[in-house]
């Protein structure tokens, strides 16, 4: 078991698994105290020494010999290494310390200029040409900073921020992508993918990139307008009220001038329920949320 639980730290817990995870009771249960067991986290291997520690500590603690239904889940190694794999899945998520530490890490290791001086040089060149507004220049640069170092991921991100200033959304979106499959929890070209998939109106593939964003930076609030605005134009009201409130508050607390766009879109949102006749859950929700309305 231990062994697998290793593969996990550097697969699972460090892709983060993209997508939802299990809701068991069990697993819950099991992630908290391995959570609970770790307290600092100095480097990565320090993450895997502790993990290695704490889960056979974390399973003993949950395990109850008594109730049959969990019996079942530790009857055998396959029946343990299945709870343990969804544990090391649901673990990003639910620990917000490991969560922290995984993506500052990840971020140290892509979001930098590139080892290659080549590299560097075409990119330098691109960014000028960029900021200047000669975008084809800033294109072929950033490819040739790519084809000299194919993992150089502030290449690919600002070949794609190129892409959709020449109008080119396909092409915006496959320099993304790939940046994406280099390092899947960017947040820089998650969140500009997302941009692009609607300037091509394709909300659900916009929605997944936004879903993604509030998983795993939950105190950005970009991901959490974005899934407002979604929402709002998928004519899902009352769910977008939630995420427009609970950006707004974000940016409020963070005094930024961001709050005048939620403040936009939290009014539209009145009006399409002052349609529907349900301004008294939107005065509701407000009075939840602690947020006053004039």
């Amino acid at each position: 078991m231990i062994n697998r639980m290793k593969k996990l730290a550097f697969s699972a817990v460090f892709a983060l698994i993209l997508t939802s995870v299990s809701g068991q009771d069990i697993i819950e249960k099991i992630s908290k105290q391995l959570c609970n067991c770790i307290d600092t986290i100095e480097n990565m291997d320090s993450l895997q020494n502790k993990l290695d520690r704490c889960m056979p500590e974390a399973l003993s603690l949950v395990w109850n010999f008594d109730d049959a239904e969990e019996d079942n889940q530790f009857a055998d190694n396959d029946s343990i290494n299945k709870v343990v794999d969804s544990v090391m899945e649901n673990l990003a998520f639910s620990c917000p310390k490991i969560r922290v530490f995984v993506l500052s890490d990840k971020e140290a290791k892509f979001y930098k200029m590139s080892g290659s001086d080549v590299a560097n040089n075409y990119y330098n060149a691109g960014y000028k040409a960029f900021n200047e507004g000669d975008f084809k220049t800033a294109e072929k640069q950033y490819e040739k900073a790519i084809k000299a170092d194919p993992d150089f991921i502030y290449a690919f991100d600002n070949l794609g921020l190129t892409y959709r200033k020449l109008g080119d959304y396909k092409k915006a979106i496959k320099y993304y992508s790939k940046s994406l499959e280099i390092y899947p929890e960017g947040s820089f070209a998650l969140q500009n993918e997302a941009i692009t998939f609607l300037y091509l109106k394709d909300t659900e593939n916009a929605l997944k990139n936004y879903t993604i964003l509030v998983n795993l930076y939950p105190d950005n609030p970009e991901g959490f307008f974005g899934t407002a605005r979604i929402n709002f134009m998928n004519g899902n009201y009352e769910e977008a009220l939630d995420y427009a409130f609970y950006t707004h508050k974000m940016y409020v607390s963070q005094k930024s001038d961001y709050a005048k766009d939620t403040e936009e879109l939290i009014s539209l949102i009145h009006n399409k329920m002052k349609d529907q006749n349900k301004l008294d859950i939107f005065f509701q929700k407000a009075k939840e949320y602690g947020i006053d309305i004039n």
